[in-house]
């Protein structure tokens, strides 16, 4: 990114930037009580929509500002408050912290969106991991064992979700507070695979009994909640599964690792997963 882009950027604001991290979608720095995600000019679109997606969740307080290419030479930016937390760490994590975090997911997926869910594209997700991970016999026979179930994650409807509640994206402060970040990828979607990616990427962190504990508490609060605790187990193993394929296609040099921590994990959610968790 060219150095003109972060200099203009901090003569609007009137602070120095530094980078903070490099996202899929954004570089993204950090200056005095902002934080500010510059994307390319193939991507200029997304801080509109981030915000637009930021103001549906309740978020709009945390925006300061969209900048169009026109100010950036080409690039746009989108400008927010500061919120002083850190991701999402077993540490940080306490009663406090889940109350805010239950509450703020059960607020955002009542948010209707038009249409339900379909289990046709579970299927085909399923049959792409089968070919990434053909070498791999558990995961073969993880994919053959969900395939005859997934009919309960059809005919859902929609609700508004984030889509990436991973740790990263889940920032805790102290006193309990809870931000969720990084709103490019929400839209309409199934509550209980929001969670599934909440519970694979953040709340797995806790140890397991802990972690199924906090997961209880957040389903006990929805309509309907054995409906969706019985889709989550469905969920958590894709996911996971979602998470080899990625490290084998994104990441290869951590397949093995990812292959270590994870393939238990999927033994457990497709075989230990409580039937109710209270």
């Amino acid at each position: 990114m060219p150095r003109a882009v972060t200099r203009a950027i901090e003569q609007r604001l009137g602070t120095s930037l530094r980078p903070a991290l490099e996202g899929q979608e954004a570089r993204v720095f950090l200056g005095d009580g902002y934080v500010v995600k510059v994307y390319g000019p193939h991507e200029v679109h997304l801080p509109r929509l981030e915000a637009r997606n930021l103001a549906r969740a309740g978020l709009s307080a945390w925006l300061v500002d969209v900048w169009n290419p026109e100010a950036l030479n080409g690039y746009a930016a989108l400008v927010l408050r500061r919120f002083p937390g850190r991701p999402f760490a077993p540490e940080r994590f306490d009663g406090r912290s889940l109350a805010r975090l239950a509450g703020f997911v059960l607020r955002l997926h009542r948010l209707p969106e038009p249409g339900r869910t379909s289990a046709e594209p579970v299927r085909r997700r399923l049959e792409r991991f089968r070919e990434s991970l053909a070498d791999v016999p558990a995961a073969l026979e993880a994919i053959a064992a969900l395939e005859p179930r997934l009919q309960p994650l059809g005919g859902v409807p929609h609700a508004f979700v984030h889509h990436d509640l991973w740790a990263g994206n889940v920032l805790l402060a102290e006193g309990g507070a809870v931000l969720v970040v990084d709103w490019s990828r929400a839209g309409p979607g199934d509550p209980a695979r929001d969670l599934a990616i909440l519970t694979t990427g953040s709340l797995s962190l806790l140890p397991h009994e802990r972690c199924l504990e906090a997961l209880g508490k957040i389903v006990r609060c929805y309509p309907k909640p054995l409906d969706v605790w019985r889709r989550l187990a469905l969920w958590i193993p894709i996911t996971f599964l979602h998470d080899l394929h990625w490290f084998r296609e994104k990441e290869p040099e951590g397949f093995e690792a990812a292959l270590a921590d994870k393939l238990p994990r999927i033994e457990r959610a497709l075989h230990e997963f409580p039937r109710t968790p209270w």
